[in-house]
C-alpha cells in the first residue's frame, strides 16, 4: 500500500473517531459482532450475487495489485526500451524486433501489450491494421477493469443498505422484548451501530477502492496509448529522438510529469 492512501486512510479513520470521542463517546461501543456480519458479510454475499465468485475474487485480487509497484506503469522505462529498439531496427531492419521478445526487461503485465506491438510491427505491413489491433487490445483491457471498479462501486451502494437492514432487524428485535426503559436506549443505540458500519465501509472502503482503480485505469490507458504511437512510429521508421519527443507529451498523467515532460522537450 503506497504512503498517500494509508495517509488517507488514517486521516478518514482517525478523523471519525476522534469526532466521537470528543462528544465524550464510548468506543468499545462501536465495535460489534453482530452489526459487523450482517453488514460486511451480506456486502460480500451481494457483491457475489451480482457479479459471481470469480469476478468478485478477481477485483479483489487486481486492488492489491494495484498497490504493488512493479505492477505500476513505467512510462522512462518504455520510452527508454521503444528508443533502443527504433536506434536497432533503423540498423539492421524490423526483423531485430524478434530478438527482443525475450528481453528480460520486458517481464510483466504492463509489457504484454508491447511485446504485442512487437510481433505486429514485423507481420503488418499497413500501420493503420496494426493500429487498429492494438486499441482493440486497449478496449477489451478496458472493460475487464472497468468491472473490477463496479464490483467496488456495487459494493458501495450495497453497504448502506446493508446497514439499514441490520439497524431495522435490531429494532425489532428491541421492541419485541421492552422490560427496561435504560436498556432499551442502549438496544436502540446498538441497532444504529448498523447504518454506521453500513455508511463508513461505503465510504472509506469500497467507493474509495472504486475511485483508486479508476485512476489507476486511466494511468494505463495512457500508457498504453503510448506504447501504440511509439511502436507505430517505430515502424514508420522514425528515428529514437521523434519518438522520444512525442512520447514524452504523456508525462502529464504521472507522479512527476510536469519534470519530465519539460525534460522531455528540452533534450
Amino acid at each position: 500500500m503506497d504512503i498517500s492512501t494509508l495517509v488517507g486512510l488514517l486521516v478518514a479513520v482517525g478523523g471519525i473517531i476522534a469526532g466521537y470521542l470528543v462528544d465524550k463517546g464510548n468506543l468499545a461501543s462501536l465495535f460489534l459482532i453482530s452489526p459487523f456480519l450482517i453488514v460486511v458479510v451480506g456486502t460480500i454475499g451481494a457483491t457475489i450475487i451480482s457479479f459471481g465468485l470469480s469476478d468478485t475474487a478477481q477485483a479483489v485480487k487486481a486492488l492489491f495489485k494495484s498497490y504493488v509497484k512493479k505492477n505500476l506503469p513505467d512510462p522512462d522505462k518504455l520510452i527508454k526500451k521503444v528508443c533502443e529498439m527504433a536506434d536497432l531496427c533503423r540498423s539492421q531492419g524490423l526483423l531485430q524486433l524478434q530478438s527482443r521478445l525475450n528481453d528480460s526487461d520486458l517481464e510483466g503485465e504492463n509489457f504484454l501489450m508491447l511485446k504485442e506491438a512487437m510481433v505486429l510491427a514485423t507481420d503488418t505491413k499497413n500501420m493503420e491494421t496494426m493500429q487498429e489491433t492494438l486499441q482493440a487490445d486497449i478496449t477489451s483491457y478496458t472493460q475487464k477493469k472497468q468491472l473490477e471498479i463496479d464490483v467496488f462501486t456495487e459494493a458501495g451502494g450495497f453497504s448502506p443498505t446493508l446497514g439499514i437492514i441490520g439497524t431495522v432487524m435490531g429494532l425489532v428485535q428491541v421492541l419485541s422484548n421492552i422490560t427496561d426503559a435504560n436498556a432499551l436506549a442502549k438496544s436502540i443505540a446498538t441497532a444504529f451501530i448498523a447504518t454506521l458500519y453500513g455508511i463508513f465501509f461505503a465510504n472509506v472502503i469500497y467507493l474509495p477502492a472504486a475511485n483508486h482503480l479508476k485512476a489507476c485505469l486511466k494511468r494505463q490507458l495512457i500508457y498504453r496509448d503510448m506504447i501504440v504511437d511509439g511502436m507505430c512510429m517505430l515502424a514508420s521508421g522514425e528515428s529514437s529522438r521523434n519518438i522520444e519527443n512525442k512520447l514524452a507529451l504523456y508525462y502529464h498523467a504521472f507522479p512527476n510529469g510536469e519534470k519530465k515532460y519539460k525534460a522531455g522537450i528540452e533534450n
